[in-house]
């Protein structure tokens, strides 16, 4: 699977509540407006990003992140990514 037949990151802005978990773990997709809300900077990672985007998605206090395309959950050592 390849970025751009199958993850998308999308976050819902509006129950963001600045934590800042996302950024910290994924800089290069995750950052924050001037009033600490997420902004997605790359909807389109890439694929090897994937264990990382669960743990965003999966630390998001308020299940904002949304990833699409990474499959079903498996546990974070082993299993599928």
């Amino acid at each position: 699977m390849t970025a751009v037949d199958g993850l998308r990151v999308s976050a819902d802005r509006e129950s963001c509540v600045t934590s800042s978990l996302c950024v910290y773990r994924l800089p290069q997709v995750f950052d924050q407006d001037a009033e600490g809300r997420v902004l997605v900077l790359d909807e389109r990672p890439p694929d090897g990003l994937r264990r990382e985007l669960r743990r965003a998605r999966r630390g998001c206090p308020t299940r904002s992140i949304r990833v699409d395309g990474l499959g079903p959950d498996a546990d974070e050592d082993g299993g599928a990514p």
